[in-house]
C-alpha cells in the first residue's frame, strides 16, 4: 500500500512538472511586434505629452511620488522607476496598509526613459507598442499586470504612437531596477495574462461626446479604480459598473471609491460643469500633513484635462445605468 501510495505520490510530481514546462514553454500568447516607426512632430509630442500627463499618469507609476503633497505627484526623474515591491513592503493601493507584506515577490517599477542600458533606449517603436498594450516585454515575457496592459489595449493606434513620441522625448537616465523574482504560481499566471490585440484600434469620432468619455474613462482607469471586484481579479462584478465602493487604503485610513452612476448616492445631482468644476477645486498641489490627509486620486494630474474632454467622461457617465451605492460619497475619492 505504502508502495503504491509512493508511486501515486511520484507520477502526481512527474505530471505537475511536465504541466508546469509545457504551460511555461507555450505563453505568453503574442504576436510580432509591430513593424512601426514613429516620427516625432510638434503635434505628436504635445499629444502625447497630454495623455501621459493627464491621462494615462505613465508617470504615477513610473517615478517616486512625493505624498507630503496632495493627490502624491510624481517627482523628477520622471520615468526612471521606483522602488521594489517585496514581500516584506507593499505599495499604497487597495486594501494595503504599510508594512503589511501581500505581494507575491519581488517587483521593481521599470525606467522608461530612452536609456539604453536600463530603459527602454534600445527597444523599438513595435515593441513598446505590444508592451503597453499587449503586456509582453521585448524578449517575449509576460509583464505582471500591475501594468494595465489589459486596459491600454484600448489605447488607439493614434493615441499610441504619441504616447511613444513622448517616451522618445524624456530625457535619458541610468536607473537600474533588480530583476523580477514573482513566487509561484503567480510566476507562471502572469504569463498567461497577456492576450494579444486582433487589429488596428480606432480612435473614437471626435464628434461623438459619448464615445470620446468612454474612450478616455476607460484608458484613465476611471472604470478600473470605480467598479467594484472580487479579490484582486481585473475583471469588475458584472452590473456594477461605475458603481464605486473599491476600498483605498492610505496609511490607517481606508476610503471607497465614489458611486460614478447617474444615481442619487453618484453624480445623479450633477451638473455637466459642477463635474469640470470638482476637478479645478482639488487640482492644487498643496502639502499634506499626513497620509491619511492625502488621496490616491491624482487630482491635480486629471486636473489638467480639457473642459471638453472632462464633460466628455461626464456625458459618457450620464448614459450608465443608475445604480444605487453604499459607499459613502468621500468628495476627495
Amino acid at each position: 500500500m505504502i508502495r503504491v501510495l509512493r508511486w501515486v505520490i511520484a507520477l502526481c510530481v512527474v505530471l505537475a512538472l511536465g504541466v508546469t514546462i509545457v504551460m511555461s514553454s507555450l505563453v505568453p500568447r503574442q504576436r510580432p511586434p509591430a513593424d512601426l516607426e514613429v516620427t516625432i512632430t510638434p503635434e505628436l509630442l504635445a499629444r502625447g505629452t497630454y495623455l501621459v500627463d493627464h491621462v494615462l499618469l505613465c508617470n504615477d507609476c513610473h517615478s517616486e511620488r512625493d505624498w507630503t503633497r496632495y493627490g502624491g505627484p510624481p517627482m523628477p526623474p520622471l520615468g526612471a522607476g521606483r522602488e521594489c515591491m517585496t514581500r516584506q513592503t507593499a505599495t499604497i493601493g487597495v486594501r494595503v496598509s504599510e508594512g503589511q507584506s501581500n505581494f507575491p515577490g519581488v517587483l521593481c517599477i521599470r525606467n522608461i526613459t530612452p536609456d539604453p542600458g536600463s530603459g527602454i533606449g534600445n527597444w523599438t517603436d513595435g515593441e513598446l507598442s505590444r508592451a503597453i498594450r499587449e503586456g509582453v516585454d521585448r524578449d517575449g515575457n509576460g509583464l505582471f499586470p500591475i501594468m494595465p496592459y489589459f486596459i491600454y489595449r484600448h489605447i488607439s493606434d493614434t493615441d499610441m504612437r504619441a504616447v511613444i513620441a513622448y517616451m522618445r522625448s524624456l530625457a535619458p537616465v541610468a536607473a537600474e531596477r533588480p530583476e523580477r523574482d514573482i513566487d509561484f504560481p503567480m510566476s507562471l499566471l502572469i504569463q498567461w495574462f497577456p492576450e494579444p490585440l486582433e487589429g488596428p484600434v480606432a480612435h473614437p469620432d471626435p464628434a461623438d461626446s459619448v464615445a470620446t468619455g468612454r474612450y478616455l474613462a476607460t484608458i484613465a482607469r476611471c472604470d478600473f479604480c470605480h467598479t467594484p471586484r472580487r479579490g484582486q481579479g481585473k475583471e469588475g462584478i458584472a452590473g456594477m459598473a461605475f458603481a464605486g465602493g473599491v476600498p483605498f487604503v492610505l496609511g490607517a485610513r481606508e476610503t471607497p471609491s465614489r458611486n460614478l452612476t447617474p444615481d442619487a448616492t453618484g453624480i445623479g445631482p450633477w451638473t455637466r460643469q459642477a463635474f469640470i468644476d470638482r476637478f479645478r477645486l482639488f487640482g492644487d498641489r498643496h502639502s499634506v500633513a499626513t497620509l491619511e490627509d492625502n488621496t490616491l486620486m491624482d487630482w491635480s494630474a486629471y486636473a489638467g484635462m480639457t473642459d471638453a474632454d472632462l464633460g466628455a467622461i461626464y456625458d459618457f457617465l450620464r448614459s450608465l445605468p443608475p445604480i444605487t451605492s453604499a459607499a459613502a460619497p468621500d468628495p476627495a475619492s
